[in-house]
């Protein structure tokens, strides 16, 4: 061998040498970005205002279903989905569930070249500061993955373009690993390849720039996906109200009514025909500008166990299922009082 070619030679291994992730935890990363890959799509489709087409990520849960966010496809026709490979196939919304945010699609043509599993774990359960991993189509280009760390659980404070969508999402995970425009849908992955959360949102400047980003919890996620296989809707508990967090309103309003606590929820609207209308459940008043005139019921602890605020009632409750009967404690006109919650199937949309 010449001198030259075996010079070369030791260049190529000391590149590859230098090359080698050696720290745990990127060894880790990298395993699960790769087993993750071909699990995860792109999902593209026409938009009604002719924009040149919507983009937004999903993963495979099974052979032929795929998860997404319910706002990347709610407005989309000729939805196609692209694997990491390059290849594209039809696909069709299969069921929804806009209470969270989560749409489940049938692919045609092709099987899962991989499927992603949930954590089941509750959002509360989690360390905050875990490692995390994020793999999906920002912008439509991809698939790339970035990583961070879990940064928060609660509830979304910020206003919404539409609130009516992920309204009954009571907790939801927060991590700062870079995300932008088309990641909507991308699982959120620990560092043992188990989806922790769907990406929903981003928080923060244009198109996310410097933002938080925003997860459904994989519990959450996990239920809804059963239920929509198995019954076409989501059978997560509901209670057909608005909610407001005490220590939103006035103090001085509190204690006029003889509140002497800022923990729990005020009922705001009720829907018809929904358990919380069926409970006899009582809204607030307002006037025509919005402004609150009167107290709804506010709940103060469900089956005995005081609620911290909105987030806490919404988390709770979707824990049942139809048929259930909660029982919640409320505060009425200054006086407590119980009332019976009987779970039922929501009316599809």
């Amino acid at each position: 061998m010449g001198r030259p070619v075996f010079l070369g030679l030791l260049l190529a291994l000391a590149l590859a040498l230098g090359q080698r992730l050696t720290a745990p935890e990127e060894v880790a990363r990298s395993q699960v970005i790769k087993r993750a890959l071909p699990a995860v799509v792109r999902i593209q489709g026409t938009a009604p205002a002719a924009d040149g087409g919507t983009v937004g990520t999903g993963f495979f849960v099974s052979p032929l279903r795929v998860v997404t966010n319910y706002h990347v496809v709610q407005d989309l026709s000729d939805l196609t989905i692209r694997l990491y490979d390059g290849r594209a196939f039809p696909a069709e919304r299969f069921a929804v569930d806009p209470g969270i945010d989560l749409a489940l699609l049938t692919v045609k043509g092709v099987q899962a070249p991989a499927v992603l599993s949930f954590n089941r774990a509750s959002p509360e359960s989690l360390p905050l500061g875990m490692g995390l991993v994020l793999v999906g189509f920002p912008y439509g280009q991809g698939p790339l993955a970035s990583s961070g760390i879990l940064a928060g659980v609660g509830p979304l404070e910020v206003p919404t373009p539409d609130p009516s969508i992920g309204a009954e999402v009571g907790a939801y995970l927060f991590t700062d690993a870079p995300l932008t425009v088309g990641n909507s849908g991308s699982p959120l992955l620990n560092l043992q390849g188990q989806v922790m959360g769907v990406v929903a949102d981003v928080v923060g400047g244009p198109s996310g720039v410097g933002g938080i980003g925003v997860a459904i919890p994989g519990e959450l996620a996990a239920q809804s996906v059963e239920d929509l296989e198995r019954f076409g809707i989501p059978q997560r508990g509901w209670l057909g109200a608005s909610l407001v967090s005490l220590e939103e309103l006035p103090p001085v309003l509190l204690r006029a009514l003889g509140l002497t606590t800022t923990q729990g929820a005020m009922v705001d609207r009720v829907e018809p025909g929904s358990p919380a209308a069926r409970a006899g459940l009582r809204g607030a008043q307002r006037d025509a500008q919005g402004r609150l005139l009167a107290l709804g019921d506010v709940i103060l602890a469900i089956n005995g166990k005081p609620v911290k605020d909105k987030a806490e009632v919404v988390r709770q409750i979707a824990r049942f299922r139809p048929g259930d009967r909660v029982r919640l404690t409320l505060w009425r006109e200054g006086r407590r009082l119980e009332a019976t919650l009987v779970m039922m199937a929501r009316p599809r949309r």
